[in-house]
């Protein structure tokens, strides 16, 4: 895994990249890491705890929104259609997780959307794999794109881009079949 500052260092050695400053670079990184993350349905990186609340649908397992699970902390049910913050109850036992994201119990969750309510600790500590070669690859995608087109003329030919790397960049459509293909090993909607 390589942290956020080999890989800023990396991007500076990629051609065309050597003159951004620590802020270029960090802003480019953030733009590719935001695309990962949105693409793989979870924040992947950096390790954090959240609290979460995900909808059951009954049964012994309830899939939490990681794929990297180091802890959960705590679990919490609702009554179905009570919506009022006292109606949250602590669950005590009787339950246990995997590392790849999963809620178990002995017995059946409470069936309803937003039934449950987790704290958990998620993530890998820096990007995991292949992931940081996806980040180079994308950041310098979006430093060399000119950008979307802000205005066009037509009798006069004449059209203006965005500035490059600018809000409303970044579509799934940019990623080439090798980086899906890595990012797919980190993708939710992947899930065994």
């Amino acid at each position: 895994m390589a942290s956020l500052v080999e890989l800023r260092d990396r991007l500076r050695r990629r051609p065309g990249m050597a003159g951004l400053a620590d802020e270029q670079a960090e802003d480019l990184l953030d733009e590719a890491a935001d695309m990962v993350r949105e693409y793989c349905g979870w924040p992947v990186w950096p390790r954090q705890t959240v609290t979460v609340v995900v909808d059951a649908r009954g049964g012994d397992m309830v899939p939490l929104p990681t794929l990297m699970l180091h802890e959960v902390t705590s679990v919490e049910q609702r009554p179905l259609f009570d919506q009022s913050p006292a109606a949250w109850q602590p669950v005590e036992g009787g339950w246990d997780w995997s590392e790849e994201g999963w809620l178990l119990r002995c017995g059946c969750w409470p069936d309803g959307p937003r039934s449950l309510r987790v704290v958990m600790d998620s993530g890998y500590e820096e990007p995991p794999g292949a992931v940081g070669s996806v980040l180079l690859a994308l950041a310098v995608g979006i430093a060399r794109r000119p950008g979307r087109v802000a205005s066009m003329r037509v009798g006069g030919e004449s059209v203006t881009y965005q500035q490059a790397g600018g809000s409303g960049s970044g579509a799934f459509g940019e990623l080439s079949d090798g980086e899906r293909a890595v990012l797919d090993r980190y993708r939710l909607d992947n899930r065994p």
